[in-house]
């Protein structure tokens, strides 16, 4: 069933504010709006990589407000939500409903699957260095080790080179975890320390490796592309404005959406169509490779292009602080819609609470899981392209309030979970001009609505007296005792813990400890890399250290980048779980950047340090002590760093 003449297509996919989701939308809605299609995208906005952590149980609700009875057709992007099992739940949802499923990049029993030829136009871009340029020496910097992307690309280059009587080994193929840092090291490794020639042609398997190569080449005085041909794949945005412009590949994301489109009508209409289709890419041939001469003609365009991407990023943190101040200290959730009309310049929004969330006793404290959602949704602010309408009540298989309204429209609906942690509170639906800025602003919005809002839900318990009090001071505690980014207890939860369980260990010859972490170079990569994947980097150093500890320790962020972990042990055991618990640590953010694609490390700096439980024990001294100890880590790591640094 569809509202009307207008076909709805489902898109289950995470973090769409990213560069790739965002030019696949894009190029999908042009295809399925001129079809007579809309699409109504459900979006998580993390990508549900920790599946224990509460967070991601939150985020993963977006997919339970699928309304099935309205979709003609669904989109899957498993890959892109590290194949939660959520996914195979809405598949068989859709199945047993004989709705349409396209699975993006992954076959899956029962749906069409359509793929991007990543492994063949590698192959035809090596083809081209040699063929058209004349490479004869080729080296190549691969992704990860065994990633399956990565080892597509070894063998199309290793294919290229074999079929035209070119020299191969292993040796001629490189590491670099397809971000820039490791790729930096690798060259550093081959022409320095090994003291390799440098060949005629260096092809990377995504744009980051092929701009630090490329720059790594040019601090050695070695020209691109006349010393040195490079090339990359991806084609990123940063591409095109670094000199010399990189010669690369692009998805055809134009195509994918076009032939989608077509097999989601030729479905509908009772037709047979292929059950996988492969994609092409687009090969860009620029400078870096010497097909176009290098020039600086659009560097005052670069230049802009980064001036206005730090204000408009600057702008979202603003609108992030002012959503964390101003929802807190409402009186009523009836104060909501003035706030956002007055300061968020979000065209399009409904924003939808579980009807009970604020009855008491309970508080709506049971929406968790596969009861996240009230049966009825009371719609707090509903704006329509700045057009406001009163707010009302609504069933939750409805989801869409005024469907008409967003449906006439041909930019995507987009919906989002609202929720603190794995606690349910509702929803939130956009309908923004499909542009990078708006997608952004609306993660940002998201990110920062849910942890303000959660508070201010705590505050409406605090303010009702009643005969659940027990139930509202346990849901309070959590809330004024965590960390909302990481779900880890805050400092004053950490007191707390640390003195709770001090009163109660007894034993003989026990030890206190505290093991005190800081995340290096936050500043760093916020100022590069922009807040989000700031906070990225938190959560994984808090996921590591929750890896690392054992079941009873006490694991707290204190703030900003400081992390601490306490608690009792044997006193002659404490150096051995001091060293396990650093080795664990560091495992876990090793797996972590290798399988996270980010173009910078996660790293962090730890200090250890134990106390007896005597008459003279003092626990800010132990925090002072290991505090000591972490900085000098940090600052032995700085000169690691500063060394490594003088001598590429």
């Amino acid at each position: 069933m569809v509202t009307g003449q207008v076909k709805i297509i489902g898109v289950c996919l995470s973090t769409i504010h990213e560069e790739d989701r965002f030019y696949f939308i894009r190029s999908l809605n042009r295809h399925a709006a001129a079809a007579g299609f809309r699409l109504m995208i459900f979006n998580a906005c993390s990508d549900l990589y920790e599946a224990d952590n509460p967070n991601t149980d939150g985020e993963r609700n977006v997919f339970r407000l699928i309304p099935y009875d309205r979709l003609s057709a669904m989109i899957v992007f498993p890959q892109f939500l590290y194949n939660d099992p959520i996914i195979d739940e809405v598949v068989k949802n859709c199945l047993d409903k004989k709705i349409p499923v396209v699975s993006i990049d992954r076959e899956i029993e029962g749906c069409i699957c359509f793929s991007f030829s990543y492994a063949d136009v590698f192959e035809q871009l090596c083809a081209h260095v040699i063929d058209d340029h004349g490479a004869k020496s080729l080296m190549m910097v691969a992704g990860v080790k065994g990633n399956s992307f990565s080892d597509e690309r070894i063998a199309a280059f290793r294919k290229a080179l074999t079929e035209r009587g070119l020299y191969y080994d292993d040796s001629l193929v490189g590491y670099g975890n397809f971000w820039d840092a490791p790729t930096h090291e690798l060259m550093a490794e081959w022409f320095e320390e090994e003291r390799r020639p440098y060949p005629d042609a260096i092809v990377c398997a995504n744009d980051s490796m092929a701009i630090a190569v490329s720059s790594y080449l040019q601090k050695h005085h070695i020209r691109v592309p006349e010393d040195c041909i490079v090339t990359g794949f991806d084609g990123i945005m940063q591409a095109q404005y670094h000199i010399p412009h990189l010669t690369t590949c692009r998805q055809d994301y134009d195509k994918m959406g076009q032939l989608i489109t077509e097999s989601v009508e030729a479905l509908i209409a009772g037709k047979s169509c292929p059950k996988k289709q492969v994609i092409g890419f687009r090969v860009i041939r620029s400078q870096s490779c010497g097909c176009q001469p290098v020039s600086f003609y659009n560097v005052n365009d670069a230049a802009q292009e980064m001036y206005d991407r730090v204000r408009l990023a600057s702008q979202r943190q603003e609108m992030m602080c002012t959503v964390q101040g101003d929802i807190p200290r409402m009186q009523s959730i009836e104060e909501l819609p003035t706030i956002f009309v007055n300061k968020f310049i979000l065209p399009t929004t409904v924003f939808a609470v579980n009807g009970d969330m604020f009855d008491p006793p309970e508080f709506g404290l049971g929406h968790r899981r596969e009861q996240a959602f009230s049966d009825k949704i009371r719609i707090v602010l509903q704006r329509y392209f700045w057009y406001e309408t009163e707010p009302c009540t609504i069933s939750r298989s409805e989801l869409l309030p005024a469907p008409d309204l967003m449906l006439n429209h041909e930019e995507p609906i987009l919906v989002c979970a609202l929720h603190f942690l794995d606690l349910s509170l509702g929803y939130c639906l956009f309908q923004p001009e499909i542009t990078i800025d708006e997608y952004q602003k609306m993660h940002t919005f998201m990110s920062a609505v849910n942890a303000a809002f959660g508070s201010f839900h705590a505050q409406m318990q605090i303010r009702s007296i009643n005969s659940q009090l027990k139930a509202v001071n346990a849901e309070l505690e959590k809330l004024y005792v965590h960390d909302y980014l990481t779900g880890l207890l805050n400092r004053r939860g950490f007191y707390k813990e640390f003195r709770s369980q001090m009163k109660n260990c007894t034993q003989e010859k026990h030890c206190a400890f505290l093991i005190s972490a800081d995340l290096d170079r936050l500043k760093y990569i916020n100022d590069t890399y922009g807040h989000l994947e700031g906070d990225n980097a938190i959560i994984a150093v808090a996921q590591a250290l929750l890896h690392a500890c054992g079941p009873h320790d006490i694991c707290a962020r204190f703030g900003g980048d400081e992390f601490a972990v306490g608690g009792f042990l044997p006193e002659s055991l404490a150096e051995i779980c001091f060293e396990r618990f650093r080795r664990q640590f560091e495992e876990y953010l090793k797996k972590y950047n290798d399988s996270a694609g980010n173009p910078y490390p996660v790293e962090a700096s730890i200090g250890c340090y134990a106390e007896p439980l005597d008459e003279t024990f003092d626990l800010d001294h132990m925090i002072r002590t290991a505090d000591d100890r972490m900085y000098a880590q940090k600052q032995k790591r700085r000169r690691e760093r500063a060394a490594l640094n003088d001598a590429s």
